[in-house]
């Protein structure tokens, strides 16, 4: 059985260099050689960290062994039109696209870039338990006025798919590479609610 998780914000990785060494190990592996302008080189990652350290929600192994993260990218309104548009390049995506989140009160959107669990922690609850652990930092964000205004991604696997079905998030297009383009504006600021996946009257005998 694979070891209990701890979850935590990449803000709270104190050596940022293994974090995105690993951050990269896993998307080769998960995704393959999809190259550098959807992956980002180490430059580029670095800058994104300094710039935005909290836009990451980390699953580790007691080891140290990344397990999975989400990564939820406070980007502006120009952005996320062209995400929506299908032009979005994750690893050229300019630090004048990022919202930072500490003290400006500019609105902003969320773009969830990417995501990544190991094989071995499938069907254990690690994805819904990473984005819930997004829908709490964003409400904690919320002070004053609504600032988060969309919430958009684009599929890249039918582990995607899956999850963004159970979130309710419809398709509203696709990118240039035939990728569907999920969005969906929220206008109280919340991000959707994660469905529980229906189970089958023959698998809860079973399960009895």
């Amino acid at each position: 059985m694979p070891a209990t998780l701890q979850y935590h914000r990449s803000s709270d990785e104190t050596d940022k260099v293994a974090l995105i060494r690993d951050m990269l190990a896993l998307d080769r592996e998960l995704y393959g050689d999809i190259g550098e302008d959807h992956l980002g080189g180490f430059d580029y990652w670095r800058e994104r960290f300094a710039h935005c350290p909290e836009s990451l929600s980390v699953a580790r192994r007691p080891d140290g062994q990344l397990a999975g993260y989400f990564q939820f990218l406070p980007v502006t309104a120009d952005y996320r039109d062209v995400v929506l548009t299908g032009d979005a390049r994750d690893g050229q995506i300019p630090l004048a696209a990022i919202v930072p989140y500490g003290g400006s009160r500019e609105p902003y959107h969320l773009y969830l870039c990417s995501m990544a669990v190991r094989p071995e922690y499938r069907g254990r609850s690690v994805a819904s338990r990473l984005y819930r652990e997004e829908v709490q930092f964003q409400r904690l964000r919320q002070s004053g006025s609504v600032r988060l205004r969309s919430l958009v991604s684009v599929v890249w696997s039918p582990c995607g798919a899956r999850f963004f079905a159970r979130l309710g998030l419809p398709c509203v297009g696709f990118d240039n590479d035939g990728r569907p383009v999920h969005g969906r504006e929220l206008p109280d600021g919340e991000m959707p609610e994660i469905r529980v996946p229906a189970v089958h009257p023959a698998v809860m005998a079973v399960a009895a």
